[in-house]
């Protein structure tokens, strides 16, 4: 069944003019006056993943061993991450400069059922590939950037439309590659006006079936055309042409946050959903990058750089009653 023409995102030309909320989370603002901001907001992340946990134990058998093999049922193993995740946050008020740093947590890094484990790794992969861009612009001032966003016909089959999804990417970024250099016949892409991008996958699914989507953010010297990407993404796909093109104006930092809002837009999900898309992609990589932004390492851990030879007050919270509280400060000086 065709894609019917209408009002939808190909039709969209506006421009970035500001962060989603779920985009919004992960700017990790290190200053002591937002603490309070910041600690509501893992607070409600937190209350998610103990939802998502209670949720988990409702599945688990009264015997999880599934035969002699020893296979453990799934939800078994992600509530043995969850149950510790986030119980108490330490963190490091440098009183000098006004700042603070998340010192010390426990995190699960399930990323894709946990929130608070979202944010902090997409606020990580954030900063890393904004100080990237901060290069590369300095570099080369010429270059802007655009968001391009792909989509593919709504589906009941998570995986199967995962896996069309993640097949007609690769063949987009294999024809770009083709082009610019391994093959002298090989057709012409748009996409070889990117001097390189990063890009990340997204899903969503709101009563008429799973959406995966691709959010990629490109820089290049001239704006790709749209019309063109569009009917090279039907020819790949055979059943989507919806694609969305435009310029990131203002603040650049917004057109990465909206990439990068993939981790924790997972949290949008039913509680169903959301497990029925960890199973799916767990152990998959939804963000890459090529050309000048390949390469970029995201850091593995998820609390904040100190401040050093400063000194400071150590915070210490809990999470009691739905929120988090404070258990004790006391000053030290760091010699």
């Amino acid at each position: 069944m065709r894609q019917t023409r209408g009002p939808n995102l190909a039709q969209k030309k506006a421009p970035i003019n500001g962060p989603s909320l779920a985009a919004s989370t992960l700017v990790e603002a290190d200053e002591v006056v937002t603490l309070g901001e910041r600690i509501t907001r893992y607070g409600k992340a937190h209350k998610r993943t103990l939802a998502m946990l209670d949720y988990l134990r409702d599945l688990i058998p009264n015997n999880p061993l599934k035969d002699i093999t020893g296979y453990v049922d799934p939800a078994i193993r992600a509530v043995s991450g969850l149950e510790g995740c986030g119980n108490y946050l330490h963190f490091r008020e440098y009183y000098t400069v006004g700042k603070v740093r998340l010192h010390g947590a426990s995190f699960c890094k399930i990323h894709l059922i946990c929130p608070l484990c979202a944010i902090r790794r997409g606020a990580k992969a954030l900063g890393a590939y904004l100080d990237r861009w901060d290069v590369i612009r300095k570099e080369d001032p010429k270059l802007k950037l655009y968001l391009l966003t792909l989509t593919v016909k709504n589906g009941e089959d998570l995986q199967e439309r995962q896996t069309h999804l993640t097949s007609s990417l690769r063949h987009l970024m294999q024809s770009r590659h083709r082009y610019l250099g391994v093959s002298k016949r090989a057709p012409y892409t748009e996409l070889s006006k990117a001097l390189g991008g990063v890009y990340t996958l997204e899903l969503t699914n709101k009563g008429n079936g799973w959406h995966p989507h691709a959010h990629m953010l490109l820089a290049s010297y001239t704006e790709p055309s749209q019309t063109i990407i569009s009917k090279e993404w039907e020819n790949i796909t055979g059943d989507s042409f919806i694609v969305d093109l435009r310029p990131i104006k203002g603040d650049l930092t917004e057109g990465f946050m909206e990439v990068f809002k993939y981790a924790v837009k997972f949290s949008d999900l039913s509680l169903e959903d959301n497990w029925k898309a960890y199973q799916v992609l767990k152990g998959k990589n939804l963000l890459n990058s090529f050309g000048i932004f390949r390469g970029v390492k995201v850091p593995e851990n998820l609390l904040d750089e100190p401040l050093d030879n400063l000194p400071y007050w150590d915070r210490f919270y809990r999470f009691f009653d739905g929120v988090y509280q404070i258990t004790g400060e006391s000053p030290r000086i760091k010699v």
